[in-house]
């Protein structure tokens, strides 16, 4: 497989990996899962090797982009590492604060600064740990704000670790022990009255894992242009998103996703850019760039580009609305080529509405029309190349617009 992929030049698939631990409530139900760092399946630990904001970055693209949060935690909440830099940036946390818990770690310095923020993320509704904590007096405030702490057992003797849950029980927290190793310290720490349990006497952390798209890094760092262009408005966003298919199933993907928990399906980029705001699409794109990517435009990228362009020039050109559909379905057209993998598995995550599956599956009713006519043109099949009433001049005119357009924009890459 991974021969015919560089055969067509395109990366061979990538895994992706989250660590997934439970957490448990004092009748040993799940309450939430603390999702890990992990770059691969053996890794029982986090090894990381890199600074802890990647590490943080990259848990949060392979749970919301990758993976899927509700194939990692079902109906429960998950609790995420955060570092001072998420933190504190503001509008760094774009998911959906009752789905997640935010752990406090605990080498950050409680300062104003750290107050301020997290203040702003509990009135925000976010549900605020604090992990490995040492009693201090003089953290009083964040204790006020916070509605779990995490007591490492390792870190504490027995007459310290009550000490620490005598002083903790003037504050309206919940107290989760971790680290429990032994049937005894699970039974002391039951006595001491916790309300949460974690460690790996009572399980230890599973490995999750998902095949990852590659994703172009220049293609993001685009998008990071436009966004921080001031003048730029959201057709110019949706453009910048548009430019890489990649990009665009993964957010596509987790806009649809159970995350987000949408009234209604989100069906093209300008859609999303509409629902995600200026604000939280920066975050998403800002986490794609630091994340590991694909340095590489291919070839089989420039094909999506070219039959998504088409396909919403043949719509523009006969009047039928709305155009993003027919880019949509051309874009996507490709996914198989790209992933190596059957089309209507990777649609699965995608939500997309009927005319649009049917279209990518079985080039049915006009979406599927414009494909037919896209694809039979790139092979010279001319018998197949029409679309409603448009002549056979006004088709060759599309596609030479379209490989114009996907051109320009392989060569800004």
């Amino acid at each position: 497989m991974q021969q015919q992929a560089e055969k067509n030049n395109v990366a061979p698939p990538n895994n992706v990996y989250v660590g997934r631990q439970p957490i448990f409530d004092r009748n040993l139900n799940v309450f939430a899962y603390e999702l890990l760092y992990r770059s691969q399946r053996q890794q029982n630990a986090a090894n990381i090797q890199f600074d802890g904001d990647i590490a943080t970055t990259q848990t949060i693209i392979n749970t919301f982009m990758e993976i899927g949060l509700d194939r990692l935690v079902l109906n429960k909440m998950a609790a995420i590492n955060l570092t001072e830099k998420f933190l504190l940036e503001d509008n760094k946390i774009p998911f959906n604060p009752r789905q997640v818990i935010l752990e406090i770690l605990e080498d950050i310095p409680v300062t104003p600064r750290l107050l301020v923020a997290v203040a702003k993320l509990a009135n925000a509704g976010y549900t605020i740990a604090l992990d490995d904590y040492i009693y201090n007096p003089a953290h009083a405030p964040l204790l006020h704000m916070a509605s779990i702490v995490k007591i490492d057992l390792m870190r504490l003797s027995k007459p310290e670790l009550e000490e620490h849950v005598k002083q903790l029980r003037q504050f309206n927290v919940k107290l989760l022990a971790e680290k429990i190793e032994t049937p005894e310290e699970f039974i002391h720490c039951s006595k001491l009255g916790f309300d949460y349990y974690q460690g790996y006497f009572l399980s230890r952390p599973q490995i999750v894992s998902a095949e990852s798209l590659p994703t172009n890094r220049l293609t993001v760092m685009n998008l990071l242009a436009v966004l921080h262009n001031p003048d730029s408005d959201n057709d110019d966003l949706a453009d910048a998103i548009n430019t890489d298919v990649t990009t665009s199933y993964k957010l596509l993907k987790m806009i649809n996703s159970a995350a987000f928990n949408l009234p209604r399906k989100v069906e093209s980029i300008q859609h999303g850019v509409l629902l995600l705001g200026r604000r939280k699409l920066s975050s998403w794109a800002s986490m794609l760039a630091l994340s590991t990517l694909n340095d590489r435009p291919s070839e089989i990228l420039r094909t999506a580009m070219t039959r998504a362009k088409m396909c919403e020039l043949l719509a523009e050109k006969l009047g039928i609305k709305p155009v993003e559909s027919f880019f949509t379905v051309g874009m996507f057209s490709a996914l198989d080529l790209i992933m190596q993998r059957p089309l209507p598995k990777l649609l699965e995550p995608l939500p997309l509405s009927p005319d649009i599956v049917s279209a990518l599956l079985y080039h049915k009713g006009q979406l599927g029309d414009a494909l037919t006519c896209v694809m039979a043109y790139e092979v010279a099949d001319w018998p197949n190349v029409q679309f409603g009433r448009l002549s056979t001049q006004e088709i060759l005119v599309a596609n030479i617009e379209a490989v114009t357009w996907a051109n320009g924009i392989i060569d800004t890459l």
